[in-house]
């Protein structure tokens, strides 16, 4: 009980501090408001900050207040982004009150002014709130054709923000309907965009939701290890970057409570009894933080796993007390799972059986089929539910086709109208063609009627020498153009030759120079641990067997000895040796490591984390899912680069925490080494000056990765590095030899 009491004053502790940082954001979210100004416009947008901090806060009137205040003034504005912005927010904080109806209305209202706006990031913020409104109305699939149009705005915008709140409401949607692809394809979208903002919240938000994605899969495929460890792993990240951040993070501390919940039923369910502590940690973070700000559900959960343990440990009394502090909550919270109630009467009336308690056991299991039915009746009426979306979705998708046959009759219609009219054209042509032959005839008939036969042959002769003329000037002005299309087309032939080659000529340089680069750094590592090799054989063969003889002929000195004070002399030197030896071998280890050629990368970090370790200072190893996919060459490559990072931080960092972390995708390995020490400034780093970052810098050159340095001063450091799995077809292999 010792222990719970300490774990329970610490997130009282962390509690405190997230409260005063929210308490501390709303005043400067204040203060930005206050002094902002309504000649540019800036003033509108400073209030939708502001605005969601009182309602976080409890003070919805003065929300309200604020909201009001500031549309009236924004729609007199003749660009209607600031009123579309502000009523989409009145629109969600009206539909969370509860008054849907007239949450409909304000966004009908954020429409018409969207509609005023050019402003693609405004319009795609309307969409994006009225789809939220219809997904919380049961309407999922008019929300996803909302999302999917707000999406198509905020493309090219700097709407990061709503892009990441859009992915994430698909991702809730596509879950519901158990659409894995497309719920797995908004998970990583939310994910990358977040990595790209480096931004707390949209952060946290990811790693939640790539921690539910794997937490589905892992129910999905059970006794799949690795989408466990998947799952803790984002649960885990999710929980240090709400902690690190309290004061950036836009997501309320109640979701810390979903994230604690979350991660300590993935450890009660690994059925493992050494990650019972953790679950019983991360239960007491999350009803901690619930009774803060009055959260039931997540009580009644955490209270349901402390029970759990209590169980499995043999306190049958503070399992069933754990159950009804349930119990308690869950008939408190209004929109409570309808199957936790069952699960927990369940649980009591076996507790009470086995507390030989029949009367009690009795009237829990009544209690138990009670809530079964209502179970049972709230899924048959969630299967009418989703059974009329569906419905309704198959009806949107018939009138959709109903309407490209329309549109495409219509374009038939106008295509066969458009071919009678060039017909009635052509037919107009051809009678006026006919009226002037009839004219020209005429008059060759009277100029017939009055020349006489001469003037009718000069007359004949003349039409056949024109007609020749003419048929020459055709074929010369045919000839000419011909020559000058042939030497257009000739001219643009060479330029376009000439162009190519140069080109080629280019990528061809290129790629000498590629790889002589590539050559000359496989030569300086090929070089290295040549070297390393021949020092670490020439210490344990040379340097190490005298020592090792030196220390014989002394233990043989030793016996012969009378004087006390030289057999401690000789006593001390021997230890000495002995200090030596350990020492020698330990260089001659790190120089080339034997245990990552005989066993693989993944035992060499351990051990060299293990080696590392002392009573000040812990170097902690984490592997997901690696699976020996380097080559020899590249593995040795890795290791030196964690033995620089974590050199670094010993020698500079002052850690006292160092945490070497290995992860493998289908085609790329992330390593992040992070350690908790002083810190320093990035931006006044000289990469010139620091070794340890140039050798670290010019081997994941060789493994065509990219590094990631996260410092500030007293936060700590972070090395985040990725490269990809396939070996490198232009590269030199690593000679790489024990000692």
């Amino acid at each position: 009980m010792n222990r719970i009491a300490i774990l329970i004053c610490s997130f009282a502790c962390c509690l405190a501090t997230l409260t005063g940082h929210a308490q501390e954001a709303l005043d400067v979210l204040a203060g930005a408001y206050h002094q902002a100004s309504y000649e540019n416009g800036d003033k509108f947008f400073q209030a939708g900050p502001y605005v969601r901090a009182l309602f976080f806060n409890e003070r919805q009137q003065e929300a309200i207040a604020v909201l009001e205040e500031n549309i009236q003034l924004a729609r007199k504005r003749q660009d209607g982004k600031y009123a579309a912005y502000l009523y989409g927010l009145r629109a969600l904080n009206t539909f969370i009150l509860g008054d849907s109806a007239q949450a409909g209305r304000y966004i009908d209202s954020a429409l018409v002014f969207s509609s005023r706006t050019p402003d693609r990031k405004i319009r795609g913020y309307v969409y994006y709130c009225q789809g939220w409104m219809l997904a919380r109305e049961g309407r999922e699939v008019d929300a996803v054709n909302a999302f999917v149009e707000g999406l198509r705005l905020l493309e090219n915008t700097d709407g990061y923000t709503y892009q990441s709140s859009i992915y994430s409401e698909l991702y809730g949607i596509y879950a519901n309907w158990r659409a894995t692809d497309l719920q797995a394809k908004y998970a990583f979208l939310n994910l990358d965009l977040a990595n790209k903002r480096n931004n707390p919240s949209l952060l946290f938000d990811a790693h939640m939701r790539m921690g539910h994605l794997y937490e589905t899969r892992m129910a999905q495929a059970a006794g799949n290890q690795s989408f466990v460890d998947s799952a803790t792993y984002y649960y885990r990240k999710a929980i240090t970057i709400f902690e690190r951040n309290p004061s950036k993070m836009g997501a309320s501390p109640t979701n810390l409570a979903h994230a604690a919940i979350n991660l300590a039923n993935l450890y009660l369910s690994m059925d493992n009894p050494l990650y019972r502590e953790e679950a019983e940690k991360y239960a007491l973070m999350a009803i901690d933080i619930a009774r803060q700000y009055d959260h039931s559900q997540f009580i009644a959960s955490g209270y349901g796993i402390l029970s759990t343990l209590a169980r499995y440990r043999g306190n049958t009394e503070n399992a069933k007390n754990y159950l009804l502090g349930a119990l308690a909550a869950a008939s408190a919270e209004k929109t409570m799972n309808m199957e936790t109630l069952p699960h927990i009467f369940r649980n009591l009336a076996e507790l009470s059986e086995e507390q030989a308690d029949p009367a009690g056991a009795l009237h829990y299991y009544k209690q138990y089929v009670t809530a079964v039915y209502d179970v049972f009746d709230s899924e048959k009426l969630e299967l009418a539910t989703r059974l009329e979306a569906q419905y309704e979705k198959e009806k949107q998708e018939q009138l959709l086709t109903h309407l490209r046959l329309e549109s495409e009759k219509k374009a038939q219609q106008i295509k066969l109208m458009d071919a009678l009219s060039a017909e009635q054209r052509q037919a107009l042509e051809v009678m006026k063609l006919n009226e002037e032959n009839q004219h020209q005839q005429l008059a060759f008939a009277r100029l017939q009627n009055q020349q006489k036969g001469q003037e009718l042959e000069s007359a004949q002769r003349e039409v056949v020498l024109k007609s020749r003329i003419n048929r020459i000037y055709i074929v010369l002005f045919a000839v000419a153009l011909f020559v000058v299309v042939l030497l257009l087309y000739a001219y643009r032939q060479r330029s376009k030759t000439l162009a190519q080659q140069t080109d080629l000529h280019r990528l061809e340089m290129g790629q000498v120079q590629q790889q002589n680069e590539i050559s000359n750094l496989t030569a300086m590592l090929d070089g290295q641990e040549q070297e390393r090799s021949r020092l670490a054989r020439d210490l344990h063969d040379g340097l190490g067997g005298l020592l090792s003889g030196t220390k014989i002929e002394l233990s043989g000195v030793f016996p012969r000895l009378a004087d006390p004070v030289a057999m401690q002399k000789v006593t001390r030197s021997l230890n000495q040796l002995d200090a030596a030896v350990n020492e020698l071998r330990r260089v001659a280890h790190n120089l080339m490591p034997e245990l990552l050629l005989k066993y693989g990368l993944t035992e060499a970090i351990r051990e060299y984390c293990n080696r590392m370790s002392h009573s000040g200072l812990e170097v902690a190893t984490e592997i997901v899912n690696y699976t020996d996919s380097l080559d020899t060459n590249r593995q040795v490559v890795v290791y030196r680069i964690i033995q620089e990072l974590v050199n670094n931080a010993v020698k500079h960092a002052q850690a006292t925490y160092i945490l070497v972390q290995l992860a493998q995708t289908d085609d790329t390995l992330y390593l992040t080494v992070e350690d908790d020490g002083k810190g320093f400034d990035t931006a006044a780093l000289d990469g010139r000056k620091s070794a340890g970052i140039h050798n670290v810098q010019s081997r994941l050159d060789y493994l065509k990765g990219h590094l990631n340095l996260i410092s500030e001063p007293g936060m700590g450091t972070t090395v985040e590095i990725d490269f990809p799995v396939a070996n490198n077809p232009e590269s030199v292999g690593i000679e790489a030899t024990g000692g």
